[in-house]
């Protein structure tokens, strides 16, 4: 991915000037740092929803087994569910705990961008009305945050009885049967988890405020927007199941909403920039998740004869 943008805007450099120019070393320095910060948070998260689940795995494999399959939704959409189940597996995981973990995950993640997306609505509805249908779309994965938060073993109920139907069940292969007896989800836990969700939200909507001010907005009057429109773009990715990533879709949505207040150019190097630096923080985790990771995997306990 990089090099093919090096080799894109080869030549090009004078209409990334027109466009308002880059984001500046300091503040692209800074929402690399917060990026990964956010992504030692989600990575720390990911081994609580593990506990949460019965199952044990260390910081430091969990680190490393979160980045190295968080880069491969970038070749096929959710492709780090897939990735997980097969990476923990090394360190005694198994594949069901692995992938139901990453799920959760990805809907813990859309939910809480589904309530900034509504929470923010009165601000990023009037530069971009066309995407009302998605504040329509944002009401189920908030209403699930909801009982989530009230009543999660009902919520893990309602799980256990989708995953119970017929061609999902298929699909899964049954390995997911029975969830709602296996996992036990107090609202004291649902609640921590939530919070870090949201302080990982929190983050990333940082990140993106100092590169939305570095390329000419007005944190004064348009933040809400801002928000708004970082929150839209997320949800949209995540909802945009064909799209890798989410890469395209998202990046579409945010634009739309943010060039009303600081023009089409700038908006799209902003989110151009936004992704851009997101995946430099996730190389960088790897490498931090590389070099932590545990130089022995767990045996299979001896069985007694």
């Amino acid at each position: 991915m990089l090099a093919v943008a090096v080799v894109a805007l080869r030549g090009r450099w004078d209409a990334v000037g027109d466009a308002g120019g880059l984001p500046g070393l300091g503040p692209s320095v800074a929402a690399v740092l917060i990026f990964a910060v956010a992504n030692a948070l989600l990575a720390a998260t990911w081994r609580g929803v593990l506990q949460a689940a019965g199952s044990t795995i260390g910081l430091r494999a969990a680190m490393w087994v979160w980045a190295a399959s968080q880069l491969a939704r970038y070749s096929l959409s959710a492709a780090q569910v897939a990735g997980r189940a097969v990476l923990g597996r090394r360190y005694g995981l198994t594949r069901t705990a692995g992938a139901f973990s990453a799920l959760v995950e990805i809907g813990w993640q859309t939910s809480i961008s589904a309530v900034l997306v509504l929470g923010t609505l009165p601000w990023w509805l009037g530069a971009g009305p066309e995407l009302t249908w998605l504040a329509w779309a944002g009401l189920l994965p908030a209403a699930v945050l909801l009982v989530g938060l009230v009543a999660p073993n009902r919520l893990l109920q309602g799980v256990a009885t989708a995953l119970g139907w017929g061609p999902l069940a298929r699909l899964i292969r049954g390995r997911l049967s029975g969830l709602d007896t296996k996992l036990s989800l107090s609202r004291g836990r649902a609640a921590r988890l939530t919070v870090r969700y949201a302080v990982n939200s929190a983050l990333r909507l940082v990140g993106f405020l100092v590169l939305f001010s570095a390329l000419g907005g007005d944190l004064s009057q348009d933040w809400l927007l801002a928000v708004g429109a970082a929150s839209l773009g997320q949800l949209v990715g995540r909802l945009a199941v064909f799209a890798p990533g989410g890469l395209g879709p998202r990046e579409s949505a945010t634009a739309l909403v943010v060039a009303q207040v600081i023009g089409g150019a700038p908006a799209l190097m902003l989110v151009a920039a936004t992704r851009l630096l997101e995946l430099i923080a996730e190389f960088l985790f790897l490498a931090v998740g590389w070099l932590l990771r545990p130089q022995t995997e767990p045996q299979p306990a001896a069985v007694n004869p």
